[in-house]
């Protein structure tokens, strides 16, 4: 049913050469290193930013400023036998990000997060919540904290995966069961605990992501209930996981959705990167995984 391995033969890293980009381009310089890809860095200068007076000369300044800062990080990738190409564009910065993953084909979006603030929750911008939905290609969300799992990046050993039977959801577990490879937690977490239901979900479970002959990497699964977001993060910590996998969520995250959304609840506390997989462009798995859920 799956095949031995997810490859990822161009990824595209989006960064704002802030305090967050350095974790996010060291852990893609790993990935690719490893799976032998094709880096895209893509820095995208917002001209709103600069519609001033004085905006033009100041605007000048950063393309210049950035396009110095991606060569020196060029050249050390090159050193490595990475083949790297970046990119300093104007516009629309969730627009140019998204193009320039349908132009390259990209596998794989890396997107750096600021790490978790005292309150719990990361600040994940505009930009970083439109990618979220509209990204083409799996999104790998990557925080400050991920520099604790850089040994790990691209051949991740214990993964967890959640799941609520959605498209996305079952499009991610089918990821989840191609990369992991040492262990793969899938878990599902209703907001109740129905204990009648509790046996017939882990039997979902199993029939959905099994431990077989074609895929020999142990497959656990779980059935716990209580706020996704908070028991996701939880396990992933527990079970000192390498990579959380879940479905992206198909409409555009609001501030508000800080309160109600798995994902960005998620990606807050989880204490290591979190991949999150669209339903669109995966319609063979899809197909496998409706047929199955359909029996139950």
């Amino acid at each position: 049913m799956f095949e031995d391995r997810l490859k990822f033969g161009t990824i595209v890293i989006a960064t704002d050469l802030g305090a967050t980009a350095s974790s996010a381009l060291r852990y893609g310089q790993a990935i690719a290193r490893l799976h032998g890809s094709t880096l895209i860095i893509v820095h995208v200068i917002d001209p709103v930013a600069y519609a001033f007076p004085t905006g033009a000369s100041e605007a000048l300044i950063a393309q210049q400023a950035a396009r110095e800062e991606l060569r020196k990080f060029e050249e050390e990738v090159r050193e490595e036998g990475i083949q790297v190409h970046s990119v300093v564009e104007s516009g629309v910065i969730c627009d140019r990000i998204v193009q320039s993953v349908q132009d390259h084909h990209a596998d794989l979006l890396i997107l750096g997060t600021r790490a978790k603030t005292e309150a719990g929750q990361v600040a994940l911008g505009t930009v970083a919540r439109q990618l979220l939905s509209r990204s083409p290609c799996p999104l790998l969300a990557v925080s400050p904290i991920a520099d604790e799992h850089m040994s790990w990046a691209g051949r991740w050993r214990r993964v967890v995966v959640a799941t609520d039977f959605s498209t996305a959801s079952l499009t991610a577990l089918g990821c989840a069961h191609r990369i992991a490879h040492e262990n793969l937690l899938v878990l599902h977490v209703p907001f109740k605990d129905i204990p009648e239901q509790r046996s017939l979900l882990i039997e979902q479970l199993r029939f959905l992501a099994p431990f077989n002959e074609s895929h020999t990497v142990p497959v656990e699964h779980f059935v716990v209930s209580g706020d996704p977001g908070e028991t996701i993060a939880e396990y992933a910590r527990k079970h000192h996981a390498d990579l959380v996998v879940l479905g992206a969520p198909s409409n555009e995250l609001t501030p508000e959705h800080f309160y109600t959304s798995t994902v960005l609840e998620v990606i807050s506390h989880a204490p290591c990167p979190v991949l999150c997989v669209p339903a669109a462009g995966h319609v063979s798995f899809m197909e496998v995984f409706k047929e199955v859920a359909c029996k139950f």
